[in-house]
């Protein structure tokens, strides 16, 4: 047996990346995506504070003052 002879012998390999695995690859992908940014959205809308009414001059010094 020659070497060529075992070279043709052997199993070939196939290929690891078939349609099943790039869509749930694919899915993955959008679902991680899908969560970061609605939780961004959620967390950027929960940072802005609600406007209650105007203020006064004086109620905007001190939510300034407590704020820094």
């Amino acid at each position: 047996m020659t070497v060529v002879d075992l070279e043709a012998s052997k199993p070939k390999p196939g290929s690891h990346i078939t349609v099943l695995w790039f869509l749930k690859r694919l899915v993955l992908g959008i679902l991680i995506l899908v969560v970061s940014l609605g939780g961004l959205a959620w967390l950027t809308h929960a940072a802005i504070e609600s406007a209650t009414g105007p203020e006064t001059l004086i109620e905007a010094i001190g939510r300034l003052a407590t704020n820094m």
